[in-house]
């Protein structure tokens, strides 16, 4: 396993594997088995694999939870090398950024609802490091988590539009036991704080269950007052799963998107729901 911080060395590791189709999985570390399942998916699918970890400020709109974000390189690093990764890639800052060459195009609403909504900036800061990531990288691949299907589908936007070489892949929510959907933020709740949070997962299927086309705004409602007995709900709001749509007609095919604060730490988690 090869672990380079600057671009002339990641050049020179790449340059040798012209001939292999590489898949790429982004990460900003502490990683957990739902990165690992990226990474598995990426060994499976790609003759190389690179995998970066980098904690991308840009895409933070509160500075309190960048400065809290965790980080544990050491364990990552012998977790990367036990799944035999071939490449991993730790930028800093400064150099990857001069790199930049910023682009536009539209998100066609996809970036102001949901996550867009709270977090202002947030997808701005994703697409500008991954629009870097892709041209030194050139990846075939791309392995992204069901958890952040509203990334997902802007990635993909930004792949259509910038990068027709690159398929953005999707693979499913990896979760605990208990259903609390695997992220670096659980780090930050006690076990018994994560039992709680497990109620997340329990709404959303509660919604699946008695999904209705005909009583959407009630359902929101009821799901809504459900996160309000155990947490701090920012929202739960049905979409449909192609533009995030909340005009919905029966044809469509719809996801239940939540966002929570349990204890002030944030956690978001998204279900199919028809």
């Amino acid at each position: 396993m090869q672990v380079v911080n600057n671009l002339q060395d990641l050049n020179k590791a790449l340059h040798v594997e012209t001939n292999k189709s590489i898949g790429f999985v982004p990460t900003m570390g502490d990683l957990h088995d739902g990165h690992l399942s990226l990474v598995q998916r990426s060994k499976e699918k790609s003759d190389f694999t690179v995998v970066s970890i980098f904690i991308n400020p840009t895409q933070f709109d509160n500075p309190n939870d960048f400065s809290n974000y965790p980080v544990n390189l050491e364990y990552d690093l012998s977790v990367l090398k036990k799944y035999n990764i071939d490449l991993v890639f730790i930028p800093k800052f400064k150099e990857l950024f001069q790199q930049e060459n910023k682009v536009n195009f539209p998100l066609n609403g996809l970036d102001q609802v949901l996550e867009g909504r709270h977090r202002k900036g947030h997808f701005n800061g994703v697409l500008r490091v991954l629009n870097i990531f892709f041209k030194l990288i050139k990846p075939q691949y791309a392995f992204f988590g069901e958890k952040d299907y509203q990334q997902f589908l802007i990635v993909n936007l930004l792949a259509k539009n910038q990068f027709k070489n690159i398929e953005i892949i999707l693979c499913p929510t990896r979760r605990l036991q208990t259903g609390l959907a695997m992220s670096s933020r659980n780090s930050r709740l006690s076990p018994d704080q994560q039992k709680i949070a497990s109620k997340i997962y329990e709404t959303l299927n509660f919604c699946k269950m008695n999904f209705s086309f005909s009583k959407i705004k009630e359902l929101e409602s009821v799901c809504l007052e459900k996160l309000k007995d155990f947490s701090d709900p920012e929202y739960f709001e049905i979409r449909n799963s192609i533009n995030l749509s909340n005009k919905i007609n029966k044809e469509d095919k719809c996801r239940a998107f939540v966002a929570t604060k349990l204890s002030n730490v944030r956690l978001i988690d998204n279900l199919a729901i028809n």
